[in-house]
């Protein structure tokens, strides 16, 4: 797959535009910031406030806010929020989500008072949430580069936009067995020998080439590597790649978290 470019959305309050060529580009670079978003759009008016209000979220409080863009989510809206506070007891995050066609907006809440959601990972919520997106799908997904990238996506939505991809012991091409289970895993870093570290492992059903894959469940584990052992990490497989120069490039086609806006 060819890489992808996008231009990372820039504060334009800090910017002084002179040529006409840079100001094009900085409307690109706006098109893919959160205030562009639709989705925030929505979330500001009564019903979309009532829905944040049911979570216990008021936009009358500081936030900052990241989109997340995937060539896997063509034509919804993700956003990650992140409060601002300066209390380190008072850390509160969330993601929100509208897939096209459906007249519902997810809500996923991934972190409270310094603590991670409950069960963020299995919550069946998330997992319904998830799947109204795969049924979104354009197209089906024939390579492990392809998962990888889509487990990827779930990974940002539930706060771990930071792990990395495990690639399989069997070197299989695919994921995905003959019963059209299709397993994924992740870690929330690097694995050394010697140490331990959290494994997720997600598990995909596909009954047939033509029907989207369901997310069915996702575990975590504290793997603990026995002496001189540890996991294969692809590369880059899914990872998030932020260059100084202002782009993003993924051959695994994201997701891409652009940086933090206020709201």
């Amino acid at each position: 797959m060819k890489k992808e470019h996008i231009v990372l959305a820039l504060p334009l309050l800090f910017l002084s535009l002179h040529a006409q060529g840079q100001k094009q580009q900085a409307h690109a670079a706006d098109s893919l910031s959160c205030a562009d978003s639709p989705l925030l759009a929505e979330l500001s008016k009564a019903p979309g406030i009532a829905i944040l209000s049911a979570y216990g979220y008021n936009f009358n409080e500081p936030w900052a806010c990241s989109k997340i863009e995937s060539p896997w989510a063509a034509g919804a809206g993700l956003l990650h929020f992140r409060k601002i506070s300066t209390q380190t007891d008072d850390a509160t995050a969330f993601s929100v989500m509208e897939v096209p066609g459906i007249a519902q907006i997810w809500v996923i809440p991934t972190e409270s008072g310094m603590l991670e959601a409950p069960n963020v990972d299995s919550d069946p919520h998330n997992l319904a949430a998830f799947n109204a997106l795969l049924r979104s799908l354009p197209k089906p997904l024939t390579s492990s580069v392809e998962w990888r990238a889509v487990g990827k996506l779930y990974m940002a939505l539930v706060g771990h936009a930071g792990a990395v991809a495990i690639e399989p012991l069997s070197g299989e091409p695919s994921p995905c067995g003959s019963d059209g289970e299709c397993t994924l895993a992740f870690a929330d870093r690097t694995p050394r020998a010697k140490e331990a570290y959290t494994k997720w492992t997600l598990t995909f059903t596909v009954a047939n080439g033509a029907t989207p894959p369901r997310l069915t469940d996702a575990t975590r584990e504290v793997v603990s590597p026995t002496e001189g052992q540890a996991e294969p990490i692809g590369q880059p497989n899914g990872a998030i790649l932020l260059h100084e120069s202002g782009h993003v490039a993924d051959p695994a086609g994201g997701p891409f978290i652009l940086p933090e806006e206020p709201v």
